[in-house]
Parts: structure tokens; sequence; C-alpha cells
């Protein structure tokens, strides 16, 4: 594995390369071959760009040909050097810039990688793509926000609800803070759904620990940790581990393709579901009606075609109002 100047010396040459007269796409083809291969060349590429660009801004503001002229009436020329190689030259460029902070070099490293935030809207879905290739799905009603660059991978899930597909990358764990839990990962793929303090994570494949931290009463215990097809449900002070089927885990996973699958679940529990992804809302008006057992496969945001079926296979009461649908016997 390359050193850490390794990578930056070869970012830098790639910089140079792309910046020449001469760049094609099969350049640019073995440009995207060396950004694939490890998530620390993307890195290390994205941050030396920014201080290239920064430099290039810079060059901008220097002073034109005539100040300059006028400048050098009064201070003698310096003795004529031989120009380095470009990449050369652009590595000491960037070397000064990241050590001394010259010109706001400094706060473009840090800035390389500010927070970033999502937001969906009630009903809605989107799919994000984070710097360092690990891929998010964000479910009906969330919040999030993330920060990745070369010393952190890190997100923080506000509410809602959003599946990881997280690039592996040993050197930088993947961590969310989700309230009172906190989610560590290598590359693995799971969920995370946040309802106040309350947090559910299923594990499709791979293994993450979940702990709880900055509560006012943690629990006691060690880490929980989690393979393929298992969950936890915690707050600040329990936890509860299980296990499902590969089936079940998708079917729980199902709104990323905007379905919402039922396996014999009370109507009660079918109308906060569909309520998650609707503004009309299901009411179920009485108890006995509540505790009926349902299935099926549905589209999340067609809460009158569901309620229709509930009229014509279970003969209940469907009173379509407003911003309501009322089912009773």
């Amino acid at each position: 594995m390359s050193s850490h100047a390794e990578i930056e010396a070869r970012a830098a040459d790639w910089i140079a390369a792309r910046d020449g007269a001469r760049w094609d796409a099969a350049q640019q083809d073995a440009l995207d071959t060396w950004l694939g291969a490890a998530t620390a060349h993307r890195v290390a590429y994205l941050r030396l760009d920014a201080v290239w660009r920064d430099t290039a801004r810079l060059r901008a503001m220097a002073p034109q040909p005539q100040a300059q002229a006028q400048q050098q009436q009064l201070v003698p020329p310096p003795a004529v050097r031989p120009l380095r190689p470009p990449s050369q030259a652009w590595r000491l460029a960037a070397g000064l810039l990241l050590a001394l902070g010259l010109a706001g070099g400094a706060a473009v490293w840090r800035g390389a990688a500010p927070e970033v935030s999502y937001t969906v809207a009630h009903g809605a879905r989107q799919n994000v793509r984070l710097a360092d290739g690990s891929q998010l799905v964000l479910n009906t009603d969330t919040r999030l926000r993330s920060r990745v660059d070369a010393r952190q991978r890190t997100v923080w899930l506000d509410r809602g609800e959003a599946y990881f597909d997280i690039a592996h990358d040993p050197a930088h764990p993947f961590v969310i803070e989700a309230g009172t839990q906190r989610i560590t990962v290598l590359g693995t793929r799971f969920s995370v759904r946040r309802d106040k303090d309350l947090v559910r994570v299923e594990v499709v494949g791979g293994r993450v620990k979940v702990e709880t931290v900055g509560a006012a009463r943690p629990r006691d215990g060690a880490a929980t940790v989690l393979g393929q097809n298992e969950l936890v449900v915690a707050d600040a002070e329990h936890v509860l581990v299980g296990r499902k089927s590969a089936e079940q885990i998708a079917r729980d996973l199902s709104w990323r393709q905007g379905r919402l699958v039922l396996d014999q679940m009370t109507l009660g529990q079918a109308a906060e579901a569909f309520n998650r992804y609707n503004h009309k809302r299901l009411r179920i008006v009485d108890q006995a009606t509540a505790e009926l057992r349902i299935g099926g496969s549905f589209e999340v945001g067609n809460v009158e075609a569901f309620a229709r079926l509930l009229q014509q296979g279970f003969g209940l009461t469907v009173r379509d109002g407003h911003d309501e649908i009322l089912v009773s016997r």
C-alpha cells in the first residue's frame, strides 16, 4: 500500500498533467481508474485540487503587467533560475500553502470537505453519493448531515431513516451519530431509523457496532456488534437485539423501491406505516378493526387505493375525507 506522501505526490502529478496541453480521453480514463482504486486517492486528489484552484484565484488577483513594470523600476531584477518541472513546482506551491496557510490556504484545507445537509420531504426519497464512494438512500421526512474527508467519515442522522452502502476503508471507519446511539462500520450495507430517541439498525451484510454515547444514564455492558440479518432497537437505557430472515429484512427495506410490504401486520400498524408517506392520514376508528391482520405489497404513496382494497376485501366501512380516511367495521 502506498504511503500518504506517495499518494499526495501522485495526486499532484495527475493535477499537473490534467492542466497541461496534451490531456486526452485515455489519460482521463487512467485518472478515473486511479481515483476508483482507493478512497485515499480520491480524498488526496480532491483536497489538493481545491488548493490548486485557490492558487489560480490568487494568480488572477496578482498585479497587472503595467503595475509589475513600475515595481521593476524600483526593485533590482532577480537572478535567472531554471524552471522546475510542472509537477515539482506545483508540489512546492501546494506544500507551502498547506504548511504555512498562506493566502487562505489553511482555510481551503479545512474547508475541502464542509458539512453537507440533506433534507427529504414527507413522502419523498433521495439517493446520495458521498465523496468516499459510499451510497445512501434517504427515506421520507429525513434530515441527515455528513462530513467526509481524509480525517473522518461521519454522518449525523437528525431524524428519519436511511439505507447505507459504505465504501470499505479500514483506516477510516464510517461513523453515524443518531441521538444517543453511535454506529461504527468499515464497509457494509445496513439501515438506520431514528424516531426521536429510539434508534433501529438492520444489517443486510457485513458487521456494525452500536453503542450508547452522550446519555445521562447510559446502559450497562459493552457495545452491541451486529452481523448479517441482525437488528437492534435501542434508546439511552435499553437495547433489544434480534434476528430476521433475509426475506424479512428485504421486506423492511422495500421502501427503497417505493413499496410497503406488509407481512401479516395489524391494520393499526399498517396505518402508521402509510401515514409516514402520505399527507392524507389513515385512521382506524375502532380497536377490533385495528387488530385485523393483513398482508400484501402496496405503493407507499397511494393510501386511497389501499383503503379501497380494505373496503372490497374485508367489507370495512371507508369514509374518505379531506385530510384523512376513516376505516371502521
